[in-house]
């Protein structure tokens, strides 16, 4: 496997967003999108459901965002700035799946 570009940062990158993430699940500000804009965001659960994996409790993170199982794959997409396949088009063809999947988690948990 080829070196991931910038790691340092991307870890310190990593490390500071979980900080941020665990200092508004702690303080339950809640999504900060939904507070500005009035609606909540593709990610909002997400956080929730992060946590309630960290419990063991998977059918509980899956009723919060039905996309937590992605969280991986995301992060290996952004480690590799979207270069996670050799092959262009998989690279696209991933991160348009990713989207979708978002985006209709986002509708079938949201709107009414």
């Amino acid at each position: 496997m080829r070196p991931v570009p910038r790691l340092r940062q991307k870890l310190l990158f990593t490390a500071l967003l979980a900080l941020i993430i665990l200092g508004m699940y702690l303080l339950q500000t809640g999504c900060i999108i939904q507070r500005i804009v009035g609606i909540p965001c593709p990610g909002c659960g997400m956080t929730r459901a992060v946590a309630a994996l960290l419990r063991g409790d998977v059918p509980g993170a899956l009723q919060f965002h039905g996309m937590v199982w992605s969280l991986p794959v995301v992060y290996l997409v952004y480690l590799y700035d979207g270069r996670v396949f050799h092959r262009g088009w998989m690279n696209a063809a991933l991160i348009g799946l990713l989207a979708l999947g978002f985006l209709l988690n986002w509708i079938l948990h949201f709107l009414p």
